[in-house]
């Protein structure tokens, strides 16, 4: 199959009763397929860079939360690398100017979400600065303590690599604006495939990407449900700000929909987190229809999800 049969075809609304048939059938062919289909895409998108090289440069990799932006940019860079072209990963967040320099909420507290708590001069002067001379030195963020340290990491691109970064503001056109646009692709990548039964919305992409925050904040951060969905709203209007005015503008759309999942959530959001109805859940519309959704499908234990599973980013 060609790229851009890869890159465009899917998109289209899942039918649960074949992912229920095959789920209780042969979860195993379920899985695989699944998997294939994702991998073919990041092949697909690396094919399409390495067709463009040496003009590319900078890959900029942009998604909402729980899309697996960041799982995606390590699987091209290492798709790029066994088909012999150059490249690492740099995540954005390097560029955070400070928890002093943020700009501020409504109820004062610092808007990490905001292109204004990047330094975006900083940004544009070491990406120009690989461009003309392929070495430059960046900047390295702390979460911890919530500072910049300058210029404490040296990237080498000057062997024709190519610098992939990942971030929730890659696609603003403010981003890499002194860069000439032959030496950049754009890709967005997010869950993209609603599951239907019939005409019927089972569940729609932000659900997915809900369900997904939930277990990784449960797994990760020891949140309850109920934390992940009371910032749930503010997540999806810094999404509406800063993602979706720009995701129509790019090379590349990436559908990073793992077709088996629904069946892991239900399992994980049944028994890991001990989620057995909606009560207490009443001013959160989402989590009624994750309920109906969920139950449709057959549990599927986690441990049949392949150790480099997109999904592994979000359940370890």
């Amino acid at each position: 199959m060609q790229s851009k049969e890869f890159l465009e075809k899917k998109y289209t609304p899942l039918e649960v009763s074949g992912i229920i048939e095959m789920a209780q059938k042969d979860p195993d062919a379920l899985v695989r397929n699944s998997e294939q289909y994702y991998r073919h895409q990041v092949e697909a998108a690396m094919l399409r860079i390495k067709k463009n090289m040496p003009n590319y440069k900078f890959v900029l990799l942009c998604g909402p939360s729980a899309s697996g932006k960041t799982t995606t940019a390590y699987k091209l860079k290492e798709s790029l690398i066994q088909n012999g072209v150059g490249a690492r990963v740099l995540s954005m967040d390097n560029f955070y100017r400070g928890i002093e320099h943020y700009p501020k909420l409504p109820d004062g507290s610092p808007d990490m979400e905001s292109i204004e708590a990047l330094d975006l001069k900083l940004l544009n002067k070491c990406f120009s600065e690989l461009l003309c001379t392929g070495k430059s030195l960046l900047p390295e963020f702390e979460f911890a303590t919530q500072t910049r340290k300058m210029a404490s990491y040296p990237v080498d691109i000057s062997g024709g690599d190519v610098l992939i970064m990942e971030g929730i503001h890659a696609l603003n056109p403010e981003v890499l604006s002194d860069i000439p646009k032959q030496n950049v692709m754009r890709i967005y990548a997010s869950v993209r495939s609603k599951f239907v039964c019939g005409e019927e919305n089972i569940l729609i992409p932000k659900d997915i990407r809900l369900m997904r925050r939930m277990v990784r904040d449960n797994k990760f951060r020891g949140y309850p449900p109920i934390s992940t969905l009371q910032t749930w709203e503010n997540v999806l209007e810094g999404e509406r700000n800063n993602i979706n005015p720009y995701r129509d503008d790019v090379d590349i759309k990436l559908d990073n929909t793992i077709d088996y999942e629904v069946c892991v959530w239900h399992h994980l959001l049944q028994s890991q987190l001990d989620i057995s109805g909606p009560e207490g859940y009443c001013d959160y519309p989402a989590i009624d229809r994750i309920f109906k959704g969920l139950v449709r499908f057959p549990s599927l234990d986690p441990e049949k999800i392949p150790p480099d599973s997109l999904l592994r980013e979000f359940i370890g």
